[in-house]
């Protein structure tokens, strides 16, 4: 009895004391994801004038072109995404190291941008059909054909255009190192080419490819802006145009509700084609894969392959932006505007990159060193904030803020919540906190759990593993929490364009301004500013990659 006992005494640590703050974090934050669900129900079920939207043919053809959007913004960034992560990663042709990283960067232009862009570029009165009447002699539309861009498919394109590095990454990564021996072995018994491809790298890349459309289907259905522009009526987009044109939140509540069911089917069907079809292998057991070198003219058309979605989503949309600015700073020099919408994205994109940094740390020491399902599935929830549209979160937290005012009056407290930078810093905390948990528990994989062990062994209290111990060592998870947080904040259009207090201007909704009124030339320094600031993270992260 004695030995069995002390040995038990010797192996088990005793039990930690502390973690209030930590519990008292993730209790707040239950609550704060917890509020906007409710107000959303609160609101769809709600009775007056203005509720009950019902259903009508406009409502079925909204939702139909959002799910044809959807449906082609997947299967167009994955052909992109994984035609050139695959091309990158089994392949050696002039160019590819420069290609392998500038294959990343389109991901820094907003997809409200890249459909400015892309109008400004493409239409009638734009350079391109200037320059093909000009060569053929034409004089009006009926003398020639040329695609709409401001429809279904010249959405498809532009938002593919800019999404599909969300696939490449991911499936590159998949391809080089955890596949390669599989990919060496199927070498050996003689695959190459398409069949090797076909059989062997698609089905292993099955995961990343799933994870990386997930994200790509979620900004598309998060986008305003891009589809405002281009024509095409989404949920999102419907949300937004209930509310303040038909001055119906009942209305907007519901078609919000069914925005969200969108987002939770695909996350389902990602989980899905993830659960049965996870391929793993050690870290240390890995061989990263060895390009081939392609004969000279298979080499040379591979190159321009891989240089065209570069070409389209970031070469020339960068030239096109920096003519304009130049051309904007000669024409009438710089606008006094300018000043204020750039402080204010930087004043709202920094404090809310600082909240997320610290929320995410704060989130994800509590699912490392607390017991529970509480603590544990933290972590998870807070990463749905990501998934959940702009427009949709602010219909949900708009219940949330005028009970916040009514509370607050009823205290005689001067503080009001509504229409003030404090409620978009509100949605920016809750829609980004993922981007802080993701980066914080990174950091914190790196560490042994023999450090918790160790620890608590030695009598550390929770508070004092989690903030002296563990916290030190994921200060640069933090920094890229806040860096990340930062410049998605930056071009956050629909949550700062619904709850933006009167006569407050950033860069992303003084641009929305500009597009809307036909005007987009006149806001091409905030265009460029913008794509500037985005080139910072997505360098950073191709660079790590």
């Amino acid at each position: 009895m004695s030995l069995t006992a002390t040995s038990r005494s010797v192996s088990s640590p005793p039990a930690p004391s502390g973690g209030f703050m930590l519990r008292g974090v993730l209790i707040v934050f239950y609550l704060a994801l917890a509020a906007p669900i409710g107000g959303l129900l609160l609101l769809s079920f709600s009775t007056g004038p203005t509720a009950g939207l019902g259903w009508s043919s406009a409502l079925g053809s909204t939702l139909r072109d959002t799910v044809l959007l959807l449906a082609g913004v997947g299967i167009l960034s994955a052909a992109l995404g994984v035609g050139a992560a695959w091309l990158i990663a089994m392949y050696r042709f002039p160019g590819r190291d420069i290609l392998s990283v500038m294959l990343v960067l389109p991901l820094a232009l907003p997809t409200y941008l890249a459909a400015y862009v892309v109008v400004e570029l493409a239409d009638y009165f734009g350079p391109v059909q200037g320059f093909i009447r000009s060569i053929f002699g034409y004089t009006s539309r009926r003398d020639y054909w040329f695609p709409e861009v401001r429809s279904l498919p010249g959405a498809i394109i532009t938002l593919s255009l800019v999404l599909y590095p969300y696939i490449y990454l991911p499936t590159r990564l998949m391809f080089e190192r955890q596949a390669s021996r599989v990919i060496y072995a199927a070498r050996l018994h003689g695959a190459r080419g398409w069949r090797l491809f076909a059989t062997v790298g698609m089905p292993l890349a099955r995961p990343a490819i799933a994870g990386g459309v997930a994200f790509a289907l979620l900004e598309t259905l998060n986008d305003v802006g891009a589809v405002e522009h281009l024509g095409v009526q989404t949920l999102s987009l419907t949300v937004r145009s209930i509310w303040l044109n038909r001055g119906s939140l009942p209305g907007a509540a519901q078609v919000s509700l069914a925005a969200l069911a969108l987002v939770m089917g695909i996350l389902l069907i990602e989980y899905a084609m993830r659960r049965h079809s996870a391929f793993a292998t050690s870290a240390r057991a890995g061989t990263l894969m060895m390009p081939v070198r392609l004969p000279r003219g298979r080499a040379m058309m591979t190159s321009l392959v891989c240089a065209l979605p570069v070409l389209a989503g970031l070469v020339i949309p960068a030239v096109f932006l920096g003519s304009e600015a130049l051309r904007l700073v000669k024409r009438s020099g710089i606008s006094p505007d300018l000043s204020g919408a750039l402080w204010h994205s930087l004043l709202l994109s920094s404090l809310a990159g600082i909240l997320v940094a610290l929320l995410g740390a704060m989130i994800a020491l509590a699912a490392r060193v607390l017991k529970g399902r509480m603590a544990r599935f933290a972590p998870r929830l807070g990463t749905l904030g990501y998934a959940i549209p702009g427009s949709v979160l602010v219909i949900a937290l708009l219940p949330v803020f005028g009970g916040l005012d009514e509370g607050f009056e009823r205290l005689g407290l001067p503080f009001i919540v509504s229409g003030t930078m404090g409620a978009i810093l509100i949605a920016y905390v809750l829609r980004f906190a993922g981007i802080g948990i993701a980066q914080a528990e990174a950091g914190l994989c790196r560490l042994s759990p023999n450090i918790d062990h160790a620890a608590r062994t030695l009598g550390c209290g929770l508070n004092r593993l989690a903030f002296h111990i563990l916290a030190p060592n994921i200060r640069r998870g933090i920094g890229l929490a806040a860096l990340f947080a930062f410049v998605d904040a930056m071009k956050e259009l629909p949550s700062t364009l619904l709850l933006r207090p009167l006569n407050m201007e950033t860069l992303a909704t003084s641009l929305y301004a500009h597009a809307s009124g036909g005007t987009f030339e006149n806001g091409a320094i905030e265009a460029l500013l913008l794509f500037a600031v985005g080139l910072v993270p997505v360098l950073l992260l191709a660079r790590m990659r």
